[in-house]
């Protein structure tokens, strides 16, 4: 029986995704490397700790853990500042969505390769902060995604088994978590291929809120 949501939070709950893309690609350039949107498919949702050793590497490149940081303090700036300047829009039916969950009676978390504290903004400004009771990052667990520990710390923190719950992603790696954790899982498309979400283990790709059926919310 479904007992309780987990939800990612950039291109699942919100339209924020593209905002980190463009504060990489203005971070990284510069240090002279280009941040491609393949390379951001290829490392959504893993966070700063993951993106930018990773992208370094993939330039031929090593840097220091004290120029990592460096790095990712830079991104968060201009992270923020977007957000700032930005309209920041729902995923399309997302507010009636948890508003019926709620209503159901099921627990619901998120749990995002985000910062605290601009989930929590975020969150606030498109007004849905109020249906969560749990926010799990990476910095709750020792892997990010695709490893399964953000979503098994969020079913722990609201005292659910992964059989009870069901995971809302938008990216490839956040999927393959979900499939490792033993979560069911359904894919926003809000960014990537459906075939790739589907390859990746997801059991149902939508476009919006509004066409999960019930059907879909059976575990």
């Amino acid at each position: 029986m479904l007992k309780g949501l987990i939800f990612d939070l950039d291109g699942t709950l919100t339209l924020t995704q593209q905002f980190h893309f463009l504060a990489y690609t203005e971070v990284f350039k510069k240090y002279g490397i280009n941040y491609t949107p393949e390379d951001d498919y290829k490392f959504a949702g893993q966070g700063g700790h993951c993106i930018v050793p990773g992208t370094f590497a993939k330039n031929g490149r090593k840097i220091s853990t004290e120029e990592e940081d460096k790095i990712i303090n830079e991104k968060i700036q201009v992270y923020s500042r977007m957000l700032d300047e930005n309209k920041i829009e729902p995923v399309e039916g997302v507010q009636e969505f948890l508003s019926k969950m709620q209503a159901q009676g099921l627990k619901m978390a998120v749990a995002s390769g985000n910062r605290l504290e601009a989930i929590e903004k975020i969150l606030n400004l498109v007004n849905i902060r109020q249906f969560f009771s749990v926010i799990v990052t990476n910095k709750d667990v020792p892997k990010s995604k695709p490893s399964p520990d953000i979503f098994l710390k969020a079913a722990e923190k609201i005292g659910l088994k992964p059989d009870e719950c069901i995971v809302f992603e938008d990216a490839i790696n956040g999927v393959q978590a979900a499939k490792a954790g033993g979560f069911k899982s359904i894919a926003l498309l809000t960014g990537m291929k459906k075939t790739d979400l589907l390859n990746a283990g997801a059991n149902f790709v939508v476009e919006s809120y509004d066409e999960i059926t019930e059907k879909m919310l059976e575990v």
